[in-house]
């Protein structure tokens, strides 16, 4: 029996850049903040048939990660969402940016995530102080920056294994549809392998073409650093529709 995933690679097809999942996170180094921002913001770009939290909480993260079989070492920065689809909870990714080329195709080609390109950049530590950036062609769009109090309870983390993304695949035909995808990931092995809490900040400056500076934090609600290992599996497709 032929394997179906065994077309399932990337272009170009006859050489591809990278294998195919499961894509194990041999290391997920992040600093996340949590914040309230424009709840009219937020039912906006809600992709449906998705469901928005009841609360006005985004989290932003800074982090750097190591992933294979696409990237090594590369740095990434996300907006995090809690939504609801018929009653299971999960998170969806309204923004995101990475600094490989191979980290973003796997996200956007093959899960729907809307990665855009970064600049590369590495977590400043200090102290009991970490900061983390966005900079893309130079010019900064988001700074997070976190004092460290104390241990962290896993079970106040924003995220956990369930991802999930409205895969927009556009047309090049004006006479034909659109095609969007209902995308569930559930992570495997996820582990939280240290967290800390503390005191966050967060800051988006320049936006450039994203939509940062109409979810701007109003206010910080929490923070935390960790570092997480999980392997991001074969996704499951909920849902397919022409628009």
């Amino acid at each position: 029996m032929a394997d179906p995933k065994a077309s399932r690679d990337l272009m170009p097809v006859w050489s591809p850049p990278f294998g195919k999942p499961p894509f194990p996170m041999l290391k997920a180094e992040l600093l996340m903040v949590e914040f309230e921002t424009d709840g009219a913001e937020i039912g906006r770009i809600t992709p449906s048939p998705l469901e928005r939290a009841e609360h006005n909480r985004l989290t932003a993260f800074v982090g750097d990660c190591s992933q294979l079989s696409h990237s090594l070492g590369y740095h990434e920065v996300a907006i995090i969402q809690p939504v609801e689809h018929e009653g299971k909870q999960a998170v969806t990714v309204p923004y995101i940016w990475t600094s490989t080329d191979t980290a973003l195709l796997a996200g956007r080609e093959l899960y729907g995530m809307p990665k855009m390109l970064c600049d590369h950049d590495t977590l400043r530590k200090a102290n009991n102080e970490i900061a983390g950036y966005c900079h893309r062609g130079g010019t900064e769009m988001m700074s997070l920056s976190m004092v460290i109090d104390g241990e962290g309870d896993p079970a106040t983390l924003p995220f956990g294994a369930n991802f999930t993304f409205v895969r927009h695949i556009p047309s090049p035909d004006p006479a034909r549809p659109d095609r969007k995808q209902l995308v569930w990931i559930e992570l495997e092995d996820f582990n939280v392998v240290e967290l800390w809490r503390g005191r966050g900040h967060a800051e988006f400056r320049h936006p450039l073409s994203s939509g940062l500076s109409r979810i701007a934090p109003k206010t910080v609600t929490d923070a935390w650093y960790g570092t997480f290992t999980w392997t991001l599996p074969w996704a499951k497709v909920l849902d397919e529709w022409e628009e």
